[in-house]
């Protein structure tokens, strides 16, 4: 029962979120809509085609080489630098020239400074994380030597 009104409310949060960025689109003009319908759709396709399947693969590697407790933390540790790098990307990835117009929402910073620590610091909470469970449960039943 709560399952459902959980599936429900979220339902009706993400409804409720597309309604209010289309109304938002609405403002634009035809060249911007176009422009994001396009930017979303090769998105879409990428991630079906080429994102989804090197995940599976790479998961399907790693759960098969490492142990099950190091297998889950690295994986849950590659989708979230996956999620990140996938983030960063319009800001540390090189921009042509503006005709003079700079934008003005790309802060003046070191982007590949900043995302190198954010990943740096999943992998270390990953793997600390994994370390200190093993020790707190050395009783976790172990994988049959390959």
């Amino acid at each position: 029962m709560v399952e459902r009104l959980v599936r429900v409310a979220l339902v009706v949060i993400g409804v409720g979120a597309v309604a209010y960025g289309v109304s938002l689109m609405w403002g634009f003009s035809t060249a911007d809509q176009i422009s994001i319908v396009i930017w979303l759709a090769v998105g879409l396709f990428l991630h079906d085609a080429v994102l989804a399947p090197v995940a599976l693969a790479v998961s399907w590697v790693l759960r098969r080489w490492l142990p099950p407790w190091w297998s889950r933390s690295v994986l849950i540790a590659l989708a979230l630098t996956n999620v990140v790098v996938l983030l960063a990307l319009p800001v540390i990835l090189p921009r042509p020239a503006d005709d003079g117009a700079a934008n003005s929402s790309v802060l003046d910073r070191d982007y590949w400074l900043g995302l190198t620590i954010v990943i740096v610091v999943i992998w270390a909470i990953a793997l600390g994380a994994t370390i200190l469970l093993r020790r707190l449960n050395p009783s976790a039943p172990t994988p049959p030597p390959r």
